[in-house]
């Protein structure tokens, strides 16, 4: 197809059919705000000079960690932005078993939200991206915080962790890897694990008779990774506590103190990728520069570890030129090289000049057409990786220095199953370019065809599997998804082809859905298990086509229009109730029934994240107490909700109540997590607060990070501190013996006796962010530890102050509510009694 016109768009579009059919989970292309703050805010001469400092170097440079957020930022930034070199990360998991500081997302919705965080960090380091973990419910998934890397790769799977792992060494051919934490005590045990297993990795890469499915299958060869570098520098602080010292320092990678382009230093340009990690709380102001980072040569090619360096590059194929210097080199193919690295040099120079840079680089893509052509068989598994790259990186020279802009986009809904999409592609160019071929391709071989008025029709059959929210691998050269467009184009006597995302991903969704609220249920025997309402709504279904098992003993009833798309059901327990779980597996049209959950944050866009519905039912026996109970959340815990199933009448305190006095109404204040750091209009009136305490309020606070508004000297009616670094005040084992120091402390005796059978079945962690001081006036009820550790006593403390009483606790009572467990809904409903 040629097209060719003054300045005009080419269009690539979704049937309008398909709005009245498909689930509503709309792609969005960008809007025109979107549009016009992108252009402003990435000028073209800044785009062209970012993409002519890619041809400067052809080293490839791997960082490994276990969660997003691992990666050493500012020192990546000065890498690619100063040294030219291509970051790729490696990603253990996904990070699913941390914190999210900005919403209610958890497990498989977190892990989805901070891959999503991950590669928007890694677009800021203009960084390629592959995890370790491959999806949902694949076993290497971020389980909470560990201590131990043995068990941790255990847990895991060694050889699943190390396949995986020399699949990226293989893949993206590092010349250096960067373990971001050392295996050291005091270390996060994932973050341990990572750079256990990146040392085992290394030594399988190169090898010929290791997962040799990688050739016959996948059409890799052996890797021998060249260097590989340990931080020289210790990971002290407010989390971590090493118990050893670092390595010697044989290399000082050193920067300028800025970036030219920008101006920024290299811990802000660091900055603008680890902002995009919200979940975790961060992005912070950096005024002070740095330009120097110590490294370890833990191991050259070979084996061994190295010696002294003064740059990073040292003994490694750097640049196009030092190509041409290879041993068996033939001077065709080194001519050509040299040539290519004389019109690089050139280019990058000549940036501020969009069309003396055209004009080099269009004949820099045919010196590297040459080169490729003329290399040897036995030079290609060093060079050939590097010269396609290259290729790729001046197609998009070209592209910029041409004035070629492309959109691309789905034009309506995700697609289910069945369906069919089109793709609306907009490519805005001069009329020195001839636009001469729009394609849409896809992951999964899906079929395409013309569509209406020159769009791309995407054909999904029934067969087709659903979209990974999770995407194992990102590049910023484009092709990510399920879908994305190649576009080639004629300029200056060359074919260019480049590659462009969607803005939206084409996204393959269930060919319905159904979502139950709530999504859990709780029935407490202590106030006689009546029957609770489940709210179903299907789409693309109706109610009719709904099954969903209850047991025998059990009573699903509700007068429901099977042909509606949404009813109400009653589940009435059996008289003979005790403490058990239930899982319900609905049907839809006789198959497994899928919820679509989607949520979108201005940082990371939009996502759906499709999941087999098992709704679980617990039944608990938990005593309430008679007391006025309040809460104060700001949306990070789903404890309010909890309580309410236990059976309390439970009041969320608006900052209207706190400014009014109306809190002083209430008997029990119950503080969740991360509230003390964004309910000012609580800490503001603190003191009022001790005042209510003293007069007989009893105020709870569940578990917070010193960072979440704790003053250790203001907020707690007497001083109470929480420990820091966090490794030492936390007990990872879910099953942690637990010892109880006060017996006969009402809180564990009111209106429930507490005891060893509470304590089990407990998920992922006891508690974390102890209390390690507190003053004289605190009563610690508890003491735990994990293995070979000295028991901690601040998981749970509480202080009579006046005829009131505060009530502190680092249990994770909140993730235990999440997931169900018994014992943690009878300590909870002990915390909510009168002091």
């Amino acid at each position: 197809m040629s097209i060719k016109m003054t300045r005009r768009l080419f269009m690539a579009t979704v049937p309008a059919a398909l709005a009245s059919t498909a689930i509503p989970a709309f792609a969005v292309p960008l809007t025109d705000l979107q549009l016009i703050a992108r252009q402003q805010g990435e000028p073209s001469i800044i785009q062209l000079a970012r993409a002519l400092e890619r041809l400067t170097s052809t080293v490839t440079f791997m960082t490994t960690g276990a969660h997003p957020d691992d990666e050493p930022s500012g020192m990546l930034a000065a890498l690619r932005f100063n040294y030219g070199i291509h970051p790729v990360m490696y990603c253990m998991t996904r990070g699913e078993g941390g914190q999210n500081s900005i919403g209610p997302e958890r497990g498989i919705a977190l892990g989805v939200l901070r891959t999503r965080e991950m590669q928007a960090a890694s677009r800021a380091l203009d960084a390629a991206l592959a995890f370790g973990g491959m999806g949902t419910t694949d076993p290497v998934h971020d389980f909470g915080f560990t201590k131990d890397p043995d068990d941790t790769i255990e847990r895991w799977g060694e050889d699943r962790v190390l396949e995986r792992m020399v699949w990226a060494f293989r893949a993206y051919r590092p010349d250096a890897i960067f373990n971001c934490f050392l295996d050291t005590p005091g270390q996060h045990g994932q973050h341990r694990a990572a750079t256990v297993a990146t040392k085992k990795a290394v030594e399988l890469s190169g090898r010929d008779d290791v997962y040799t499915h990688h050739f016959t299958e996948l059409g890799l060869t052996p890797w021998e990774v060249p260097k590989m570098y340990d931080p020289a520098w210790g990971g002290g602080g407010g989390v971590y506590d090493d118990e050893t010292p670092p390595p010697p320092q044989t290399l000082l990678l050193t920067a300028p103190e800025r970036d030219k382009i920008s101006g920024a230093t290299w811990p802000q340009m660091g900055e603008w990728s680890r902002s995009c990690h919200l979940t975790q709380g961060m992005g912070r102001w950096r005024p002070e520069p740095q330009t120097e980072w110590p490294l370890h040569l833990a191991r050259v090619i070979g084996g061994g570890a190295g010696g002294a360096e003064n740059d990073i590059r040292d003994g490694l194929l750097a640049t196009v030129g030092a190509l041409a210097t290879m041993d068996g080199m033939p001077e065709d193919c080194a001519a050509a090289l040299r040539e290519a690295q004389d019109l690089i040099d050139a280019a990058h120079g000549d940036y501020g000049d969009p069309e003396s840079v055209l004009e080099k680089a269009v004949a820099l893509a045919n010196a590297l057409d040459a080169a490729t052509a003329a290399l040897p068989e036995a030079l290609a598994p060093q060079v050939a990786h590097r010269l396609t790259r290259k290729q790729r990186e001046v197609a998009e020279v070209i592209r910029i220095a041409a004035g070629v802009q492309i959109r691309s986009f789905v034009d309506g809904n995700d697609v289910p199953a069945g369906q069919s999409v089109e793709i609306r592609t907009l490519v805005d160019a001069p009329a020195s370019v001839t636009v001469d071929l729009v394609e849409v391709l896809t992951a999964g071989d899906l079929p395409t065809s013309e569509g209406t008025d020159g769009k791309v029709k995407v054909d999904v059959p029934t067969s087709a599997a659903l979209t990974n929210p999770m995407e194992p691998q990102y590049d910023p050269l484009g092709g990510n998804g399920d879908a994305w467009t190649r576009v080639t184009f004629s300029v200056g006597g060359r074919a260019v082809t480049v590659v462009v995302d969607l803005e939206d991903a084409l996204r393959i969704v269930p060919e319905n859905s159904l979502t139950l609220r709530p999504e859990a249920l709780v029935f407490n025997m202590e106030n006689g298990a009546e029957p609770a309402e489940i709210e179903a709504v299907v789409t693309n279904a109706t109610i009719g086509d709904l099954v969903i098992p209850v047991p025998e003993t059990w009573v699903l009833s509700g007068d429901a229009d099977p042909a509606g798309t949404a009813a109400t059901f009653r589940l009435a327990p059996p008289s003979d109730l005790s403490v058990a779980r239930l899982v319900l597996n609905p049907t839809l049209k006789g198959k497994t029934a899928y919820k679509v959950e989607t949520f979108q944050y201005p940082h990371t866009g939009k996502a759906v994240v499709p999941s087999e519905v098992a709704f679980q039912v617990q039944v608990v026996d938990a005593k309430i107490p008679e007391a006025r109970v309040a809460y104060i959340g700001s949306n990070n815990d789903n404890v309010a909700t909890w309580i309410r199933r236990l059976g309390v009448d439970l009041t969320e305190l608006t900052p209207e109540d706190m400014a009014s006095g109306a809190y002083r109404d209430f008997d029990t204040i119950v503080v969740g997590v991360f509230a003390l750091g964004r309910r000012r209009d609580f800490t503001s009136r603190i003191a009022e607060v001790h005042e209510w305490i003293a007069a007989g309020g009893h105020l709870v606070t569940l578990y917070h990070r010193p960072s979440d508004g704790w003053n250790p000297d203001t907020v707690p009616a007497a001083r109470l501190v929480i420990g820091s670094p966090s490794i030492r005040y936390r007990v990872t084992d879910p099953n942690a013996a637990v010892t109880v120091l006060t017996p006969d402390h009402p809180l564990l005796n009111q209106p429930n006796v507490i005891s060893a059978d509470d304590w089990a079945g407990w998920d992922k962690e006891r508690g974390l962010y102890f209390a390690s001081e507190w003053d004289a006036a605190y009563v610690p009820l508890l003491a735990m530890n994990d293995r070979g550790e000295e028991p901690l006593e601040g998981s749970l403390l509480s202080a009579e102050v006046g005829a009131g009483r505060h009530t502190h606790t680092a249990l994770v009572l909140h993730h235990q509510l999440d997931k169900l467990t018994p014992g943690a809904f009878r300590i909870l409903a002990n915390l909510l009694q009168k002091a």
